[in-house]
């Protein structure tokens, strides 16, 4: 079977079985992995046949993908910010709109040096990762799972950051040491913890509901549980870290209300704006407290 033929196959088969929006890219992609070629590649070689070897693993693949799993787990990774992301089921996958919440936490940072930058539910480490890149400014990564926690340290040595990066294991906020935030000038402190209602984690498609990690998406009630959670811990150790204070976080556009109310709950003098996303929705929320 040649790749134009074996590619026409692969399409059919997963819209068959309504798997993806883009079934035709989700076969260039796999085939391309099984043939350790750049997707570019396929389109020059539409003729050439596959070996018995190839194709059989090229079906394997969409065998899989077939019953919705994701492409990023079936990889393996997953760019995010231009870069190479390792990715497997105990880390959320990370998602494009999530770039946003880099982007703000850059421009809050520029022009600061005594700045440390706070990950708050690092998962693959793609936000803390990206910072310490962007910005050569340190970051401290936090994960209540220390299997994420593994993805994550994998990440930062492929990316060469692992030097600015500072990993450790506990919920949102507890394992922060006051003496690494009080005395500086300013902390960003960004967080893409779970947002999705129980009710949106229950009706999400098989390929989020089946497959990524319940513990990095199901918000409680009203998905704003964590982020409670978070600005309650805040407030009670305010003073643990300096006047300058941000917090940066990535919500539903659902929650463009009910996300800044809860900022406002614990900080009613802080400064909260929302920011949309390419799509003009609500999508990030940065807090000054």
């Amino acid at each position: 079977m040649q790749i134009m033929e074996s590619l026409t196959w692969a399409n059919n088969k997963l819209k068959e079985h309504g798997v993806s929006d883009a079934p035709m890219l989700d076969a260039q992609l796999l085939l391309a992995y099984v043939l350790d070629r750049p997707k570019n590649y396929l389109f020059t070689h539409m003729d050439q046949p596959l070996s018995e070897a190839a194709l059989e693993r090229f079906e394997q693949l969409i065998d899989r993908r077939s019953r919705h799993e994701p492409v990023a787990y079936i990889l393996g990774w997953k760019d995010f910010y231009n870069r190479p992301f390792v990715v497997n089921p105990f880390v959320l996958i990370p998602r494009p709109e999530t770039e946003q919440v880099v982007e703000a936490a850059l421009q809050e940072a520029a022009g600061g040096r005594d700045t440390v930058f706070i990950d708050i539910g690092t998962g693959s480490g793609a936000i803390a990762v990206t910072l310490a890149a962007e910005s050569g400014l340190p970051v401290i990564a936090v994960d209540v799972s220390d299997r994420a926690l593994t993805v994550a340290r994998q990440n930062a040595v492929i990316n060469n950051v692992d030097d600015r990066i500072t990993f450790v294991s506990g919920s949102l906020i507890d394992p922060i040491d006051p003496t690494q935030t009080k005395p500086l000038e300013r902390v960003i402190l960004v967080a893409n913890l779970p947002y999705l209602s129980t009710r949106q984690w229950t009706l999400s498609q098989p390929d989020v509901h089946d497959y990524e990690p319940r513990l990095a998406l199901d918000g409680g009630v009203d998905g704003l549980e964590l982020y409670n959670d978070l600005f309650r811990s805040l407030q009670t150790r305010r003073n643990d870290f300096p006047a300058q204070l941000a917090v940066i976080f990535e919500i539903d556009p659902d929650q463009r209300m009910g996300a800044p109310s809860v900022v406002k709950h614990y900080f009613p003098n802080a400064d909260v704006r929302v920011l949309n996303d390419l799509t003009n929705r609500a999508r990030i929320v940065v807090a000054k407290i």
